[in-house]
């Protein structure tokens, strides 16, 4: 008997088969490569890291280690800005939160209460804060306070500057939209397996058409979050940080259900020897 396990890698293979040829990343390489001034070989918008990233995460493409969802097949393509061709053998990070907005590592402070945003990393609360007169309680710490996973995951590009991730479509929580957080760092020897002591060269955030989100957040386990949901035009991440250059190209699997799944695609323009500047946040906002 065949195991259900091996139905569904024998699944998703074939489906990130059919995710290359559907969204393949060196068609837009050569364009760009073509033409001197593309847009497509201009610097990606930079978003914010947010408190919810942990270092030496596992190198892997399904990161979805069983968590409940709609499937999401992200392939994230990586352009150099300097020579307009794809940046092979790059290291991309990505985490995100589940369905019900938990983060991994986070899974106690990110189960917030209602209407309670996100916290900024290293934020300590003094004693007794948030207790007096009907004041929401503290924004969590940036430490982790777990050793769970899910939804974490490191990749090395290809010669095509590609990576594709088997998730889930994101959830969302107090004060943010659905949104991936995504890192690129800049490989050093290909053979070295440690992923440590790398360069970042861009931060950014994915996000998603809001017409799509909206009726995906119609399914379960999504609808079962009772919170009320930003939207992209009130997450201040989206608004303050160019979000809008970052929405993923998406579509369904079967190109009529799109709650049996998605494929999605960004292309990052990175400058391989930048060093990313802070992105800007609002004053007293606190984000994810």
């Amino acid at each position: 008997m065949v195991s259900k396990t091996r139905i569904a890698r024998r699944q998703f293979i074939s489906t990130t088969l059919a995710l290359g040829a559907a969204l393949r990343f060196p068609a837009s390489a050569q364009a760009a490569e073509n033409t001197s001034n593309s847009a497509l070989c201009r610097l990606s918008a930079e978003q914010e890291v947010g408190p919810y990233y942990i270092e030496d995460a596992l190198l892997r493409s399904d990161i979805t280690e069983g968590r409940p969802g709609i499937p999401l097949l992200l392939n994230i393509a990586i352009v150099d800005e300097r020579r307009c061709s794809p940046l092979a053998n790059a290291i991309i990070d990505v985490w995100q939160c589940d369905a019900l907005g938990i983060y991994s590592g986070f899974t106690k402070q990110s189960a917030l209460p209602q209407g309670l945003p996100p916290g900024a990393p290293n934020f300590e609360p003094p004693p007794g804060a948030g207790d007096r007169h009907g004041e929401p309680p503290p924004p969590p710490p940036g430490r982790p306070s777990d050793r769970l996973t899910f939804l974490r995951g490191v990749q090395r590009a290809d010669a095509q500057g590609n990576v594709v991730f088997q998730t889930i479509f994101p959830g969302f929580y107090p004060g943010r939209t659905n949104h991936i957080h995504f890192k690129v760092r800049v490989a050093g020897n290909a053979g070295d397996k440690s992923l440590s002591g790398e360069h970042v060269s861009h931060i950014g955030q994915i996000f998603f058409p809001e017409e799509l989100t909206v009726e995906l957040m119609r399914n379960r386990p999504y609808r079962d979050h009772r919170i009320q949901r930003t939207t992209l035009s009130d997450d201040g991440v989206f608004v303050d940080q160019q979000g809008a250059k970052s929405i993923a190209r998406v579509r369904a699997f079967d190109h009529s259900a799109v709650a049996n799944g998605l494929r999605a695609q960004i292309v990052a323009v990175v400058d391989p020897d930048a060093k990313p500047s802070p992105a800007r946040r609002s004053p007293g906002a606190f984000r994810g």
